[in-house]
């Protein structure tokens, strides 16, 4: 498995109304360890088995990517550097692996803390493959605030990385992702903490319309193209939604992971194409 990443030059959907019961924000320090409390389900969390050498060396480059753009965009008042966004333009195109991928290699930061959100809710992949698809989780919030955080942050099989699962699906879920709750949840979520970050796995653009929404609160944006199965076009036209409902996007903001490419191609490499 190969990553190549591309940067690319590629505005968002809120809801006017601000919820009358905001969720309770943790608090900084121990935050997370009390979510994920100890009468939980634990969540599994393995990366798939490639040539562990190559690909954990390719994440390890895409992570060193997003460092950079956190730092660079430490000082942001408009987006948070460590909120990720996992997008692609259809289905299948390997958004989970990336997202698996890219939180195992940010835990050999020092004190770095990791939250996957599973927000893909045509096809919770992220849920089931950490066993945690019955679980109450991200939908069940937004709609019910009588929910806390803590009821649907889980621990998982790896120290430092939390998930919270897509919860049971619902016709409404494109509202819910746009509404406050939504940026509520992910402020509270940081906790004020730089070194936390959250990774979102969301659906793909030309098939999820609350994909746009959750590209409004990201500050990074990995937009993951499957050689020899994502066509141009489909890349051109996600592109291009994304940078008119959520943007503006370019290199500062968004990249390309290129998956799915065979071991004969050189290790991930970087460019600026259109």
């Amino acid at each position: 498995m190969n990553h190549n990443l591309f940067l690319m030059a590629a505005q968002p959907e809120t809801n006017p109304e601000a919820a009358p019961h905001p969720p309770r924000e943790l608090p900084p320090a121990h935050d997370l360890d009390a979510a994920a409390g100890d009468l939980k389900r634990v969540g599994a969390v393995q990366t798939p088995h490639f040539d562990e050498s190559r690909t954990r060396e390719e994440f390890r480059v895409l992570k060193r990517h997003m460092v950079a753009r956190m730092q660079s965009m430490a000082d942001s008042q408009m987006l948070r550097p460590g909120t990720i966004l996992i997008t692609s333009a259809s289905p299948g195109e390997g958004k989970t692996t990336v997202t698996l991928g890219l939180a195992m290699s940010f835990m050999f930061e020092r004190d770095c803390r990791v939250v996957l959100v599973d927000a893909d809710m045509r096809s919770p992949e992220l849920s089931r493959r950490m066993h945690l698809a019955d679980e109450p989780g991200l939908l069940d919030f937004l709609d019910d605030e009588r929910l806390q955080i803590s009821d649907i942050v889980y621990p998982t099989s790896v120290k430092g990385v939390y998930a919270v699962p897509a919860g049971r699906p619902r016709v409404t879920a494109p509202e819910l992702i746009a509404g406050q709750r939504m940026r509520a949840l992910l402020d509270s979520l940081h906790g004020g903490d730089e070194s936390r970050i959250v990774i979102i796995d969301s659906g793909s653009v030309l098939s999820c319309s609350e994909t746009i929404s959750l590209a409004a609160h990201a500050g990074q944006i990995l937009f993951v193209v499957a050689k020899g199965q994502t066509k141009r076009i489909d890349v051109d036209e996600g592109l291009g939604i994304l940078h008119r409902e959520a943007g503006p996007l370019d290199e500062s903001r968004v990249a390309i992971v290129f998956n799915k490419s065979d071991r004969s191609q050189s290790p991930v490499r970087y460019s600026k194409r259109p």
